[in-house]
Parts: C-alpha cells; structure tokens; sequence
C-alpha cells in the first residue's frame, strides 16, 4: 500500500537538490511551508510547484498554537497563505487546495476547536481520512481541516545518513504493513544527504510512494 511524503519547514536553502531528488524518483510531495522561510527561499518554494508538487502552510513563524490566541493563530495563517498565494501566480500555476499542518503537531489545546473554525473559515482542507486504516488516525482527524501523519521516522533527532537508514529500518515492519501511512519528513535542518538516504531507505524496504493529490 503506498505511503504519501509530506515535507514539514520549507522552504531550505537546500530544497533545488532535494527536489532534484524526488524528480529522479518520479516523487510528489506536499511541502508544508513557514512564513518567515518563504520570505528567504520564495524562489525555491516556485520551483516546488513547477515541478508538481503541492504546498501547504506550516504558520508563519512555527510557534506551538497551543501559546497562540485565536486572534495570533488567524494572523499566522494568513500571512503564510499570501505569500503560497503569491509563490503559485509566480509558477503560472492554479493553487490546487489549501492545506495546513500545525508545527509540532500542536492542534492548539484550549483553542483547538476555535483553531479549526479559522481553518474551515479560510477554506482548508484535511486529507481523506478513509484512505489510512488506522481506527486511531480516522477517530482524531475525520473533520479536521489539518494535516497529521501517522508515521514519524524521527528524521529531526539524527545526524548522519547512516543514523537515518536506522531509522527507517527501525519501522520496516510497520512501513510493511498493509495500511496506507502519510509520513512526516523535514526540510529545514536536514542536509541533502539525509534526505537521499531517508528515500533510499524507504525503496530498500519496498515502500511505495503514492502521490498526496489523490488524498484531496
């Protein structure tokens, strides 16, 4: 069953070699994007889209939504989504659908339902929930307007491309499960050779990585 990649804190200074990548693969991904990145790397946020993948919002300046008050969070959201508005008219490219991640996968506490009212309001939209047969991912995000994932392979916590490969092969009976999973990676703050690594080790486990637009 295939997995789908989604990209948390892009875009990096090292994004073109990574989509370099995931183009010598025939691989598409959702990229989910800060604000404050945006502003330094629009450029490698418009390549992203030329080269068919998706973009998602990851807040402006990744702060925990749980510290943010209903009024921040809104904030947050909308000057991240103009400037993926601005990075899609600059492609030529019609924006496909709105999509948030929470940094740190932080739905806001307190706040978490008015949190999902802004969502909804500004017309985002969750993945197909159906598509993973996990009774735990479909009972905590059917009618969320963010995006989870259910595998994290800890890609933030190693240094080398060897400690990735362990990673993965860590979770190689669960990635060879029958269940669909939507795996979380990152951009920011992992080097070009631990990306090749992470999708090398996924091939030498036999995952197979589905495209996140049929999840729309």
């Amino acid at each position: 069953m295939p997995a789908y990649p989604t990209i948390d804190d892009a875009p990096s200074e090292t994004l073109p070699e990574k989509l370099e990548l995931l183009a010598a693969r025939d691989v598409t991904a959702v990229f989910f994007c800060e604000g404050r990145r945006l502003d330094e790397h629009a450029a490698h946020a418009v390549a992203a889209v030329e080269a068919g993948h998706l973009l998602g919002n990851h807040a402006d300046t990744h702060t925990h939504a749980s510290d943010l008050s209903v009024g921040a969070f809104r904030e947050e959201v909308a000057r991240t989504d103009a400037l993926l508005d601005d990075v899609y008219e600059r492609a030529g490219v019609e924006r496909p659908a709105r999509l948030f991640r929470f940094p740190y996968g932080d739905r806001g506490d307190e706040h978490a339902d008015d949190f999902q009212e802004v969502l909804e309001e500004e017309g985002f939209v969750g993945p197909d929930a159906t598509a993973f047969a996990y009774d735990w991912y479909d009972d905590e995000h059917a009618g969320y307007r963010d995006w989870g994932w259910t595998l994290d392979v800890a890609d933030w916590e190693v240094e080398t491309p060897e400690a990735m490969r362990e990673n993965v092969a860590a979770e190689s009976e669960r990635l060879a499960s029958e269940p669909n999973d939507l795996l979380l990676f990152h951009d920011g703050g992992n080097t070009v050779a631990a990306f090749e690594a992470y999708l090398d080790a996924l091939d030498a486990h036999g995952v197979a990585l589905g495209d996140p637009r049929d999840l729309l």
